[in-house]
């Protein structure tokens, strides 16, 4: 499949419309004609994972942490770090997707994941941001409407949740009479014509606004295009980084951990608490899971009202802040907290591909993340 193609299927599949504005999402490096005929997922991109790609004939890597973040000032065969990795790429013809922010916090990506892991019910964001939604309209010749409908929703109108496409189509007759210079798709000038048309509106997010209204409007046959964009009050619900819920089956602290090492399918995990008198008999009945860094909702995690925080990573003093809260701070390791998405993401890239008959290979890195170790004694 050629990239300008496979690209806003990826958009698509993991969400790219939620990925927070700081971050930088979706395709990174490549040539929209370039065909795409193997696919390397990872969790990190270096310079094994690399010549990994090179190895298995992979000309694009999906990787959950951007290999393109911070500002580059050049791109050179004397660079190190990623710019050498970007201009090592580029020879090697291999493009790069990031999904990241996105794929953290959309229905069924990677949160959702170790919540279900940890099996976590009444699930609720540590932070929530509201996003603002509108009603977008436009009216469309009834012969063009499937053309501007595509467009429309493969960039994000009328999608909400695990559904897609959700449009409403009202038949009515629209009125112009074009004028000097005009040039109608339809009709005679200097004459009142009425044509068959569709009002077809549909829900959109802020973050897609733009992107579809644009979209729309090159899709469309008409000269001038009529549409129309509403605020609206309903609340559709926002998005947010990290969970919080209840576990289905409490446990005392040093039973659950034995429990936790072997649903994460990890061999250590450090933790800490401040004044708990006998943490291992400690009942845990509420948790709090952050995949990565944990750094930013410190102030959060610390208001909520639960018994062990569960994270990738977070720093020394956080660390102090939250456990002084009576809660029980343990640490998978950036990499352990998130090595399931390598698995996730083939499976909604496998799902995706089978179900709309793209045929694709994909296949896992070996080489794309790292596990802390733990001194055992």
């Amino acid at each position: 499949m050629i990239l300008k193609d496979l690209a806003p299927h990826l958009d698509k599949i993991f969400h790219k419309n939620l990925a927070y504005t700081w971050d930088k999402v979706g395709l990174q490096i490549g040539r929209s004609e370039a065909e795409i005929k193997k696919i390397l997922i990872t969790l990190d991109i270096d310079d094994d994972v690399i010549e990994e790609a090179v190895n298995t004939g992979s000309n694009l890597i999906i990787s959950h942490h951007p290999l393109i973040f911070e500002p580059i000032e050049n791109i050179t065969d004397s660079s190190r770090g990623t710019s050498e990795k970007i201009l090592r790429l580029i020879e090697k013809g291999i493009a790069v997707y990031a999904a990241h922010t996105n794929y953290d916090i959309m229905p069924g990506g990677l949160i959702d994941v170790l919540s279900e892991k940890l099996e976590l019910d009444d699930l609720q964001y540590i932070k929530q941001e509201d996003v603002q939604w509108y009603k977008f309209v436009i009216f469309v010749p009834r012969d063009s409407q499937d053309k501007v409908r595509k467009a429309i929703c493969s960039r994000g109108g009328g999608e909400f949740k695990n559904y897609s496409f959700c449009t409403f189509n009202t038949a009515g007759k629209g009125t112009f009479l074009p004028g000097e210079g005009a040039e109608p798709y339809t009709g005679e000038k200097g004459n009142l014509n009425i044509v068959d048309e569709i009002r077809m509106e549909c829900i959109v997010s802020e973050d897609n606004l733009e992107a579809i209204v644009k979209a729309a409007v090159e899709a469309h046959p008409y000269e001038e295009v009529a549409h129309d964009i509403y605020k609206i009050e309903n609340n559709f619900g926002g998005k947010g980084l990290g969970r919080y819920g209840k576990l289905r089956d409490p446990e005392i602290f040093k039973r659950y951990l034995k429990r936790l090492k072997q649903q994460l399918q990890v061999e250590a995990i450090g933790w800490l608490h401040k004044g708990i008198s006998d943490p291992g008999n400690k009942l845990i009945e509420k948790i709090a899971i952050i995949a990565g860094s944990a750094n930013s909702l410190a102030d959060e995690i610390s208001a909520l009202d639960c018994d062990l925080v569960l994270v990738g990573e977070i720093g020394y003093h956080n660390s102090i802040k939250i456990s002084g809260t009576g809660k029980i701070v343990a640490v998978l390791g950036h990499g352990t907290s998130e090595k399931w998405a390598i698995d996730d993401m083939y499976d909604h890239l496998s799902d995706f591909f089978s179900g709309n008959n793209i045929a694709l290979e994909i296949i896992k890195s070996k080489e794309g993340y790292w596990v802390w170790r733990y001194d055992i004694g």
